[in-house]
């Protein structure tokens, strides 16, 4: 083989390693994630909290949740507040009817941004109770985050720019 060839190998090669690895990393670091949330879909449905779950993900305050939102057997639209199993929490559950939708929580949140782009919607717990945490990004490329009571839509709590 020629110098070229021997050259074009290594460098396919290690580019394929890299790829490769990095695939490996980050499905190895998504995993934890990915197994939590399955625990808490099928402790929802196995515990026939809910009969049809839509979404699913992490909340993190000074406790870890799971937010396990759905649809109960009888049609109800509920979310289900499911503690990490590190925590002495204890589940917690909203009817989904009772208080602010994900929309109108965004709406409120944004009215005066503008030119802001929306991260993500969460519906979480704090010590107050059931909140919307509302993260989006202004027209300066800052992060900010909007807490909004989950009964009424009243502002809880604001963090600006960071």
């Amino acid at each position: 083989m020629t110098l070229k060839k021997w050259l074009l190998f290594i460098v396919v090669f290690a580019l394929s390693l890299t790829i490769i690895l990095s695939l490996l990393i980050y499905f190895q670091a998504k995993s934890p994630f990915s197994d939590s949330a399955e625990k808490a879909e099928s402790y929802a449905l196995d515990n026939n909290l809910l009969a049809q779950v839509d979404k699913t993900y992490v909340y993190n305050n000074t406790s870890t949740f799971h937010t396990v939102i759905g649809t109960t057997a009888k049609g109800k639209e509920k979310a289900y507040f499911l503690p990490d199993k590190q925590s002495d929490e204890k589940i917690m559950e909203v009817s989904l009817d009772e208080g602010i939708s994900e929309q109108q929580a965004v709406d409120l949140a944004m009215k005066d941004v503008k030119d802001g782009k929306l991260l993500h919607a969460k519906l979480g717990v704090e010590e107050i109770g059931p909140v919307w945490e509302i993260t989006y990004v202004n027209a300066e490329d800052n992060l900010n985050y909007v807490y909004l009571l989950f009964d009424n839509g009243e502002w809880w709590k604001r963090i600006s720019n960071l």
